[in-house]
């Protein structure tokens, strides 16, 4: 079982927990380093082959509950193992959580940067607005276009 998890801790910040099948969620929060540098509050746990699945679901929920509230859950996929992890956990805690599934990077790039200003329920919904936003088709054919005018 890998995990991230910056030491840089905020309890006016709300947290960031990204949770991923393989090293996408730890592989997220890197490359969001190189963007922002080590952000506060986020942690990401990745599920390996053979990881012990309770264990996986103690590590997270332990980071969760340093978190300040209104942290929001990144899940890669809904109806996987870590999204039924943290399902579970809202069954036997009956707390309630925000949980974001379909993580990606600008997902993840606007939460850092607009964190400050939301919490849960407002914050989850702004994470999938721009998750959404982040997922487009790229015109080559226009970029290619525009560029044979260039040359004339």
């Amino acid at each position: 079982m890998k995990s991230f998890r910056s030491e840089n801790m905020n309890p006016e910040v709300p947290g960031i927990i990204l949770l991923s099948h393989g090293p996408f969620a730890v592989s997220l929060v890197e490359t969001a380093s190189m963007l922002f540098g080590d952000a506060e509050n986020i942690a990401a746990y990745s599920l390996e082959p053979g990881d012990d699945i309770d264990q996986y679901r103690e590590s997270f929920v332990k980071t969760l509950n340093e978190f300040p509230e209104g942290t929001v859950i990144m899940v890669d996929l809904f109806g996987g193992t870590p999204c039924n992890q943290v399902m579970r956990h809202i069954q036997e805690t009956e707390q309630p959580l925000e949980i974001v599934a379909g993580m990606n990077l600008p997902m993840l790039v606007n939460a850092i940067l607009s964190r400050e200003s939301m919490k849960g329920k407002e914050f989850s919904l702004d994470c999938v607005s721009n998750g959404q936003a982040g997922v487009l088709r790229v015109d080559v054919e226009g970029f290619l276009s525009d560029d044979d005018e260039d040359d004339e």
